[in-house]
């Protein structure tokens, strides 16, 4: 098994288990003031194509919108597209007629970056050029996780990042083994974060 399916499984099994944590994570995103003990539904993840099957991370419903959260460890050039199909899916599975009109919605969708490197957007975007000549943008926000300290984590309640946090140690994790001081710094770091999580879970 590799780092990147141990990453989401990970992000997966918090999903699952404790979907609660996610209400921090879509405030953030996308500037909402969920309650923490906000009702959440999960929505299937599977969406048929002709094709073949697409299968997403994370699908909610908070009230009545949908949320569409996807986990990816590394930079991807082609995330836009990628998004901008599974959007097109869920959007298109929801959609709404009356009489000959139909709505198509899409959902409010984010991508979290576990590693980013200089080319990763802040915004993934698609262009359309439709056939009377109208341009519509599909932006997609995504969240880089090494740009969350761990005070700024505990700050805004984004436990759902905590475990991917030691990720921004991997560039120099041989320099870390070979310097004492190096790891008992990341080790006195770690502790400090088990005894805030204790804290942050006691409120």
């Amino acid at each position: 098994m590799n780092n990147n399916t141990i990453f989401d499984d990970v992000f997966r099994t918090m999903v699952e288990k404790m979907t609660y944590l996610l209400v921090p994570l879509i405030n953030e995103v996308f500037h909402t003031s969920y309650p923490k003990d906000v009702k959440i539904v999960h929505l299937r993840n599977e969406h048929q194509l002709e094709d073949g099957e697409l299968i997403t991370d994370a699908q909610l419903l908070i009230g009545d919108k949908v949320y569409h959260i996807e986990c990816q460890s590394t930079d991807d050039a082609t995330m836009a597209i990628r998004m901008f199909e599974y959007d097109l899916a869920i959007a298109l599975e929801s959609r709404r007629r009356v009489g000959r009109r139909f709505f198509v919605e899409f959902p409010r969708s984010c991508v979290i970056y576990l590693r980013t490197t200089k080319n990763t957007p802040d915004v993934e975007e698609v262009e359309l050029l439709l056939p009377d000549g109208q341009v519509c943008v599909y932006r997609v926000p995504t969240v880089k996780v090494e740009r969350y300290t761990k005070d700024s984590i505990f700050e805004k309640n984004l436990l759902m990042l905590l475990p991917f946090y030691v990720m921004r140690y991997e560039k120099s994790r041989e320099d870390i083994e070979k310097d004492p001081e190096k790891l008992q710094k990341l080790l006195d770091e770690y502790v400090t974060i088990s005894r805030r999580l204790e804290e942050s879970l006691l409120e």
